[in-house]
């Protein structure tokens, strides 16, 4: 992927998926390079950006973080996300600010009635945005070669790891997406074991029961695979 972010559009779901080594050349050319993974954060100034990015509160938000790699992952979605809200409203990026709830979700000030959801995975990030409801939640992973034993053992119930027994790499990552971006949907961390949430024959089951309110779409682009989790009809109240 060459581009900075490549924007396209979903199940009626605006997607943005960032390449974030374009992102730093484009954005912090003389203060961020290669190894940023394992540097300590720094003190950001808005003058060290390329165009103004950050609100002042999102910059001081963005120097509360320690180490350089979250600081980056935390631009990069919060740039997905402005590429978004920026198609829709023409608004400059500093314009748009991005807070965290008390779950620690990203989420548009209130001025912005879209629902938002925020994923990183080796060189991407991804922003998900919709207006038709008022939560999703996207998970990604980037393809490249893991431990799947320990992944099936990690995050997958048992019924799950003799189905999958013998599965490639992609099926494996999709299905984790699925399990992570719902729990992204409900905005409840880990608080409900990953092993408990299952994917078998293309439904979604908490303790073994279909959960029948939310759609799931996966899909597979560049050197990513995200799936996405969203109500099964449009409406305004909290998902359950």
């Amino acid at each position: 992927m060459q581009r900075m972010s490549l924007l396209f559009r979903e199940q009626g779901i605006d997607f943005c998926l960032v390449h974030i080594p374009a992102m730093l050349d484009a954005l912090l050319p003389q203060t961020v390079g290669p190894g940023y993974q394992t540097r300590p954060g720094c003190r950001f100034r808005p003058d060290q950006f390329a165009q103004p990015v950050l609100s002042p509160a999102e910059l001081n938000g963005l120097n509360q973080l320690f180490a350089l790699k979250k600081q980056v992952e935390r631009l990069a979605g919060r740039w997905a996300v402005k590429n978004l809200v920026m198609q829709e409203t023409g608004l400059s990026p500093d314009a748009i600010e991005i807070d965290n709830d008390a779950s620690g979700a990203p989420v548009l000030a209130s001025s912005f009635d879209y629902a938002i959801s925020i994923t990183h995975s080796g060189d991407y990030a991804l922003a998900a945005l919709c207006g038709d409801v008022n939560a999703i939640g996207v998970d990604m992973e980037a393809i490249i070669p893991v431990d799947i034993p320990a992944l099936l053992h990690a995050g997958f119930s048992e019924k799950e790891r003799n189905t999958y027994a013998g599965a490639d790499l992609e099926t494996i990552l999709k299905i984790w997406t699925i399990k992570e971006a719902l729990l992204k949907y409900r905005r409840t961390g880990l608080k409900t074991p990953v092993k408990k949430i299952e994917w078998l024959d293309e439904t979604l089951y908490e303790n073994h029961l279909p959960i029948d309110n939310v759609l799931v779409k996966s899909f597979q682009l560049d050197k990513v695979i995200f799936s996405v989790v969203f109500p099964s009809v449009s409406t305004t109240h909290s998902p359950v």
